[in-house]
């Protein structure tokens, strides 16, 4: 098997990209759970799971765009922080902590 090593990358930085990755998948595997659970119109949970993924494209633009590991560092916990919260937000609404309100603008 070959092993490809980075040109012009710290090995920190390709650390911090595939995490970035890990945990972007981890936060779309998060809000689809959470989106069948609790959203019960498909065009609704649709909508929920793409304004995710545009979230998710931020931190990766962000990352890319990065000048140091610190900032690829700080796109890797933003996305663990969604993940955080929208755990946090789905028990809130099973225990009746929180309701689901929806909203016609």
């Amino acid at each position: 098997m070959d092993i490809i090593l980075p040109g012009n990358k710290s090995q920190a930085r390709v650390w911090a990209e595939t995490m970035i990755n890990l945990e972007a998948r981890k936060l779309v595997d998060t809000a689809n759970i959470v989106g069948a659970r609790h959203l019960g119109d498909g065009l609704t949970r649709l909508k929920f799971i793409d304004e995710i993924k545009s979230i998710i494209n931020g931190e990766f633009e962000r990352a890319r765009r990065a000048k140091s590991d610190e900032e690829c560092m700080t796109c890797l916990r933003n996305l663990q922080g969604e993940n955080t919260s929208l755990l946090e937000q789905s028990r809130q609404i099973q225990t009746g902590y929180a309701k689901l309100y929806a909203q016609i603008k």
